[in-house]
């Protein structure tokens, strides 16, 4: 290769890197219940634990594992693996969601950040 297409090769290898370094590196969610449901939940960023019939509304904040922090504007997505076993549904604001148990079981809601798989939290549905 010339030493004239190496440069302009270099040159945009190094902007991509700079600009991915300054992106937020997912490292949890923050996690608040914004309902409070008859019977007892457990709703932490390292797992879900409810009841089946019981719906839950939660927000949640990506949570940057370096010093780049994500904005307002940083869509988060959460999907269950078994929708017979858990529902995840929109919430009335941006980052909320009702949770809703289904049928007593285990699975994994995913979560998606800007569009990417970040992590699977366990899901536990019991019975009332």
């Amino acid at each position: 290769m010339r030493r004239s297409t190496r440069l302009p090769l270099l040159l945009a290898l190094g902007l991509t890197l700079g600009l991915a370094a300054c992106q937020p590196d997912y490292g949890s969610l923050e996690i608040e219940v914004g309902s409070s449901p008859p019977l007892p939940v457990s709703i932490h960023d390292h797992d879900f634990q409810l009841p089946v019939g019981i719906a839950v509304l939660i927000n949640v904040t990506p949570v940057s594992a370096n010093s780049n922090n994500y904005v307002e504007t940083d869509e988060v997505e959460l999907s269950s693996d078994d929708r017979t076993i858990l529902s995840v549904e929109p919430g009335p604001e941006a980052r909320s969601f009702v949770l809703t148990g289904v049928k007593v079981g285990e699975t994994c809601v995913q979560v998606y950040v800007n569009g990417g798989r970040e992590e699977c939290i366990p899901t536990t549905v019991s019975a009332e």
